[in-house]
């Protein structure tokens, strides 16, 4: 049998799998939300920039979730776990060693409010999904209708959400707050997160509110890199390769981006070297990346499920289905976009569809396809309302709106069934005579725009006769 990957067994391991000499850094960095994105993206850039650059800037990872089954698999393996990076061409293993301890919430919560407090923290970083904010998709604010925060509201001192927790925390760090980072795929998410925290904050105490506005970095950032979940055949590659058994790899793309806001009051790791950039301004460069590749993803992910595809490769490689994305991104998304001249969005758009074919990553579309309510506004309905602002047609993203909203029927064409995971899915199953009329999807603004209601309408009849003959249909401007 392997050996269990342990700090404890580093030096008998396969050398390509660890970078370098570790300087073994002291925490610097409390994570919340410890999921595969985060351990093959941020993690990965501060392994790097600590072994480079030195600085103590080791990270505690916080899960979210109830189970303690990840904090436990990763605390038996003393915080280590393997990347692999996955190309056409092969793949290639790291063991990260960033991760210093791993909390679960509700379980640790006190022992985490203890960590934030303490201020050798100097960054509390976030990847928590959309619904993860509580955010009232309406006004920006807090959900005060959200259970979890009136929850919280009422107990103060044992946060379950993430505007309760970081309240807390930042209250007890007057003197020297924490920057709260953000790294989830939501425009202006810096911002967002700090509008969300004032208002949970304003229902507490006015003073830490106003404080909070004025006196804590929230910057926003832009991220990507593809980051499929784990599975079983993930675990065996890494025992196949490396001799060694991981209970939790991190599958990804050789490729991935990170564009930050320059707003770090007490400083942050030397992620530039590693091709982080840093910016004054992150709009431009999440707005592309919103649309283009999360826009590009779910439309792909809805249209997949309905035509029976499980993975993004198999998708894209139906070339009409490639052809259609082509001419989405390229005739509806790219002209709304405004970019530094130094960003060749076509090369982006061609890098995508390249990257989406990615063979080896396997790349479930039922998993980019959960909790659509809370992604299409941002990934699709934003577009779309831009472009009517325009007068552009926008055809195809209207149905991949419709994608959206057929794929609640349960089914692919072929009478496949598979699980709807989404927190408005019991609604949008049930009133199918009354999808536009849903508050908290489609904007006024947007309803207003007579193009949408019809170009909907058009795009819901039209996948009734067959998800792929839609598709071509569209390819051909028959619609």
């Amino acid at each position: 049998m392997a050996q269990v990957l342990r700090r404890s067994s580093l030096d008998s391991l396969a050398a390509h799998t660890i970078s370098s000499t570790w300087p073994s850094p002291k925490v610097g960095i409390v994570h919340l939300g410890l999921g595969n994105f985060h351990r093959a993206h941020e993690a990965v850039y501060t392994e790097q920039a600590v072994v480079e650059d030195g600085g103590d800037w080791g990270i505690i990872g916080v899960t979210l979730r109830g189970s303690t089954s990840k904090r436990d698999h990763l605390r038996d393996q003393g915080g280590l776990y393997t990347v692999v990076e996955k190309s056409k061409d092969g793949e290639s293993l790291q063991i990260i060693r960033i991760l210093q301890d791993v909390l679960a919430l509700p379980h640790d919560i006190h022992q985490l409010l203890d960590i934030l407090s303490r201020p050798e923290i100097k960054i509390v970083s976030l990847t928590v999904t959309e619904k993860g904010y509580c955010r009232n998709t309406r006004s920006g604010e807090v959900d005060l209708a959200d259970a979890a925060i009136q929850h919280d509201l009422a107990n103060p001192e044992t946060p379950t959400t993430v505007p309760g927790i970081l309240f807390v925390a930042l209250k007890s760090r007057r003197v020297n707050p924490f920057t709260v980072l953000s790294c989830d795929n939501l425009s202006h998410n810096g911002a967002a997160l700090r509008k969300v925290v004032v208002s949970y904050a304003r229902q507490l105490d006015h003073e830490i509110a106003n404080w909070i506005s004025e006196s804590v970095a929230f910057p926003s950032t832009m991220v990507d890199r593809i980051v499929p979940s784990t599975t079983e055949d993930d675990v065996h590659l890494v025992e196949r390769i490396s001799g060694y058994h991981d209970e939790l790899p991190v599958p990804c793309e050789p490729f991935r981006q990170w564009v930050i806001e320059d707003n770090f009051p007490l400083g942050h790791p030397a992620w530039h070297k590693f091709g982080a950039q840093f910016v004054s301004d992150v709009t431009p460069f999440e707005i592309a990346k919103l649309r283009m590749l999360n826009g590009s993803h779910s439309a792909l992910a809805y249209i997949s499920l309905l035509s029976g595809f499980a993975t993004i490769d198999q998708a894209i490689a139906h070339p009409p289905l490639r052809q259609f994305i082509y001419d989405m991104l390229t005739e509806e998304i790219i002209p709304t976009l405004q970019v530094p001249e130094s960003s060749d969005l076509f090369k982006y758009r061609d890098d995508l569809l390249d990257r989406f074919a990615n063979p080896a990553l396997k790349h479930r579309t039922a998993q980019i396809a959960m909790d659509g309510s809370q992604k299409v506004p941002l990934r699709l309905l934003s577009t779309i309302n831009e472009s009517s602002q325009l007068h552009r047609p926008c055809p195809r993203l209207a149905l991949s709106v419709a994608a959206w909203l057929t794929h609640f029927r349960g089914h692919s064409d072929d009478s496949v069934t598979y699980n709807i995971v989404d927190p408005m899915a019991e609604t949008l199953t049930n009133v199918w005579d009354a999808l536009l009329g849903l508050d908290g999807i489609f904007s006024t603004d947007l309803l207003q725009q007579g193009y949408f209601a019809q170009a909907l309408q058009d795009g819901l009849r039209i996948l009734q006769d067959g998800t792929l003959r839609a598709i071509e249909r569209y390819n051909q401007s028959k619609v």
